[in-house]
């Protein structure tokens, strides 16, 4: 098998390098949403479960 690699001109590796910082970005942003989503809904599961208010008997 031959030794066949493609060598990419300056062009193409700064858009490879734009796709590459994008995705990432997109990926990051993703982890985020969920992160957040996440601790929103252990919150709202926490405050629905907390003891209910009663009165003292007189």
């Amino acid at each position: 098998m031959s030794n066949d690699m493609v060598t990419l001109t300056e062009k193409q590796k700064r858009a490879q390098r734009s796709r590459s910082l994008a995705l990432a970005l997109a990926l990051a942003a993703f982890v985020v949403v969920v992160y957040v989503g996440t601790w929103a809904k252990i919150g709202a599961n926490h405050s629905s479960q907390t003891a209910p208010v009663t009165r003292p008997v007189q």
